[in-house]
């Protein structure tokens, strides 16, 4: 039996923050319908790195709700 390598497709998101107390709270429910599978946030370099599975969404939806969280200064896609 062999097992057949499976490619998903990711989304990266990238923002840069300033305010970090209750920042993942708020981004984990912002982004509750979505298969997120990483969610790092860096102290030392102010960026939160988000990494979500899966087609059929809308990108740049998902980087306008980012960008209107408090602490979040802008989004990059990739």
């Amino acid at each position: 039996m062999s097992l057949l390598a499976v490619e998903r497709t990711t989304t990266v998101f990238t923002a840069e923050v300033v305010e970090t107390g209750g920042l993942i709270a708020r981004i984990a429910v912002l982004l509750n319908p979505y298969d997120v599978r990483e969610l790092e946030l860096s102290l030392d370099r102010g960026e939160l790195r988000i990494v979500v599975e899966g087609n059929g969404f809308d990108a740049g939806r998902v980087a306008a709700r980012l960008e209107k969280v408090i602490g979040v200064l802008e989004v990059a896609v990739s």
